[in-house]
């Protein structure tokens, strides 16, 4: 790998990123980009509607409004065409819907809930702790797939993925006589490659699936279905995340052993360089905390499970594993698309269950933890590792409130059902309803995610505005919103790993130039190019296979469906 501090020694690929990171640099902060998405998309609902635009699907008339008017508007809802609200004019629409478009925003409260739980078992130490524990006290042989696998594990909480992680990675290996930028590599790859993989449910997967539904909506009413009614925006992915987990380690692994390590080849250590010492693990208290918060954690899942079972009581969360009390009216949704009605159908798969049993996951543990290390000395440091993580979600709570107008702008404008009907009418020009021209598009699909990521490095604001326009264009030929936001995210993770505005990439070279002097931008991408490579293609064909099988993404959430 060449010096990238030297413009003499600069390779092609080395000129190529960096015109990358120099066009990514020049894009605006994600809210002001947002800011500038609302007041564009209300500039165009006035010419669209002074146009005439309109376009005719399945479930009626839909007429751009014009939200900056002063003409009457009507809100329809896209799976039957029916009004649900009307408003004198624009400006009275805007005016009233500023406060609760954000209030209602369906991600925001799920985030934040589950992010108050995950800063307290980040804070405590918890995560830290179990992170050091599970990479340093393998066997040698298990070493790279561990480090890759703890590195996708810490998602759930991603500061502390990248912040013990990714330098305890080259430790590891140095101690054990291999190359440290090795190491690296393995805890970058399953920290940031991995991060549309998970064994858990994190705060991104409802997160996303906000986005999601309202855009499902809108193939709803193309196309007479009713994805956004049944769908279960925090566990549409989850049985694909789980093996995702694994295809991540395993790929990982081959790529550390198979290309990395052996173009590195041995390691000496710079004159004069600051290498760290190798840690020594986690101290007898932290093991006798871990191991508490470990029995907290086993009662409470079997709390859940004694509460979940279908018995005659008064428990609260009684017979959620049954779907005997489920309403008549969702039943015979769950029936007209799915053909019946099963388990996975049941109270204890729905969102906000979901949302409140990983609180209470995270949150007893990390209390547990934090009494038994001394972190929580008092009921008031306890509240402080709250009020730390809610701090930290300052700039994204900004973020939503500017988000959420826009795609309630965009919704209520019409133009994202006109858009999907265009979109509709150039997919019927290629050979989509062909195996061949499936894989074509998938892939496509894929690769554009991907792309994008060079530019634009927060997966939730890219969701945000690429999934009204995807998820019904892909919903036309069949292709369910479940598995388009999917590939979304198998896109945007293969291509964390070699863009440089993904968050801590910085962070990352810093780490790397302990080891290896004048490691830099170019340094870093040609060690991960392997990567981002094997996992977009092996992440893709994985998909392709797990489609063509006939297996769910999630509870009761197909790939492919039948297109009315």
């Amino acid at each position: 790998m060449t010096d990238a501090s030297d413009p003499a020694k600069k390779s092609a690929m080395q000129r190529f990123l960096g015109m990358i990171e120099g066009l990514g640099n020049r894009l605006p902060h994600p809210t002001i980009l947002f800011i500038g998405l609302t007041l564009f998309i209300l500039a165009l609902t006035a010419v669209f509607s002074a146009l005439g635009m309109s376009v005719e699907t399945p479930t009626g008339l839909y007429e751009v409004n014009n939200l900056i008017g002063n003409a009457p508007i009507e809100l329809q809802n896209p799976r039957n065409g029916q009004v649900f609200a009307s408003y004198d004019s624009g400006w009275q629409y805007l005016f009233n819907t500023l406060t609760p478009n954000f209030v209602n925003f369906a991600p925001f409260g799920m985030v934040v809930v589950i992010m108050i739980a995950i800063g307290v078992a980040e804070h405590s130490g918890l995560i830290g702790a179990t992170i050091r524990k599970l990479v340093t006290s393998v066997p040698a042989y298990l070493v790279t797939p561990t480090v890759v696998f703890a590195g996708v594990m810490a998602n759930i909480a991603a500061d502390a993925g990248y912040f013990v992680l990714i330098p305890l990675g080259p430790l590891v290996f140095w101690g054990l006589g291999r190359h440290p930028l090795a190491g690296l590599a393995a805890a970058f790859a399953g920290v940031s490659g991995g991060f549309s993989a998970n064994l858990v449910i994190t705060s991104l997967d409802p997160l996303l699936g906000g986005f999601t539904q309202p855009a499902a909506a809108i193939g709803d009413g193309l196309l007479g279905t009713d994805f956004a009614a049944t769908m279960n925006i925090a566990t549409m992915n989850y049985y694909f995340l789980i093996i995702s987990t694994f295809f991540v380690v395993l790929v990982g692994t081959l790529v550390v052993e198979r290309i990395v390590e052996p173009h590195l080849g041995a390691y000496s250590p710079p004159e004069n360089a600051d290498v760290p010492a190798m840690p020594d693990g986690i101290n007898a208290d932290e093991t006798r905390a871990l191991r508490k918060a470990g029995f907290a954690a086993l009662a409470y899942i079997a709390l859940i499970v004694w509460t979940a079972i279908p018995v005659v009581s008064n428990i609260p969360l009684l017979g959620v594993f049954s779907t005997a009390t489920l309403p008549a009216e969702t039943v015979e949704a769950l029936v007209a698309r799915y053909g019946s009605v099963n388990l996975t159908h049941a109270p204890l798969f729905h969102t906000q269950i979901i949302v409140t049993m990983l609180f209470f996951f995270f949150l007893i543990p990390g209390l547990v933890y934090g009494r038994a290390i001394g972190a929580f000395a008092t009921g008031a440091d306890f509240v402080r590792t709250m009020e730390k993580a809610t701090v930290s979600m300052a700039g994204f709570i900004v973020m939503v409130f500017f988000m959420a107008q826009f795609i309630a702008y965009f919704n209520a404008s019409n133009i994202g059902i006109v858009i999907a009907m265009q979109g509709a009418e150039l997919l019927e020009k290629m050979p989509a309803d062909s195996t061949g021209g499936l894989i074509v598009l998938v892939f496509g699909f894929v690769v554009l995610s991907g792309f994008i990521n060079l530019f634009m490095g927060s997966a939730s604001a890219k969701w945000a505005i690429l999934a009204p326009i995807f998820v019904p264009v892909m919903m036309t030929v069949g292709i369910t919103p479940a598995a388009t936001q999917m590939l979304y995210r198998i896109g945007d993770s293969s291509t964390n790993l070699i863009t440089p505005l993904m968050t801590y990439f910085a962070f990352v070279i810093t780490v790397g130039a302990k080891y290896r002097p004048g490691f830099g931008i170019g340094s870093l991408v040609s060690l991960m190019l392997p990567f981002s490579i094997a996992f977009m293609l092996g992440w893709t064909i994985l998909f392709l296979l797990w489609a063509f099988t006939g297996l769910p993404l999630g509870p009761g959430e197909a790939i492919f469906f039948a297109v009315p």
